[in-house]
């Protein structure tokens, strides 16, 4: 009879722990909802497989950069919770050559922020360095370079982000 009651006792306490762990794990799900986690780690996964809605263009980006002998790597993108979004690629691995691709909400918000980061300007020439600036409607295309080969691709960036923007209209 013992034997039976501390049975009967263990197996309810199992299915206590049990219930208790799908609670917890029904708690866990729910929380990440509410604190916008879920959304962040779908935003960030489909970055990563190329399905955001940036995706496409991105993909052809570095498509047309590839076909000019200009490799993008090292991706890098960065969200500032306005709903902006900022991808920034090396030139062949050189952090002295980079192109970045600015995204933003609306294009009155591109047009402050350009302003706010680059001026006026569609060019700003140092001795140093060159950043090269081209807006279309909520998109703004950036290649910044620096030392030695400063401007080297300046041709190549031309051609891709005019044919990018023509696709854009």
């Amino acid at each position: 009879m013992k034997k039976r009651v501390a049975g009967v006792l263990a197996g309810v306490l199992v299915t206590a722990a049990m219930a208790g762990c799908d609670s917890h794990e029904v708690v866990k799900k729910e929380t990440k909802l509410y604190n916008m986690q879920s959304y962040s780690e779908g935003n960030l996964r489909a970055q990563s497989q190329g399905k955001g809605l940036n995706g496409k263009f991105l993909k052809e980006m570095q498509i047309q950069f590839g076909h000019e002998g200009v490799p993008l790597t090292h991706e890098m993108y960065a969200e500032d919770g306005r709903g902006n979004i900022s991808y920034m690629y090396m030139i062949a691995g050189n952090p002295l050559q980079y192109i970045t691709l600015h995204v933003f909400s609306n294009e009155a918000e591109r047009i402050e922020r350009i302003h706010n980061w680059y001026g006026d300007q569609k060019l700003i020439d140092t001795p140093r360095s060159r950043t090269v600036i081209y807006n279309y409607s909520t998109a703004s295309l950036i290649y910044t370079s620096s030392g030695k080969e400063k401007g080297k691709y300046d041709p190549e960036v031309k051609k891709v982000f005019n044919s990018l923007i023509d696709r854009m209209k």
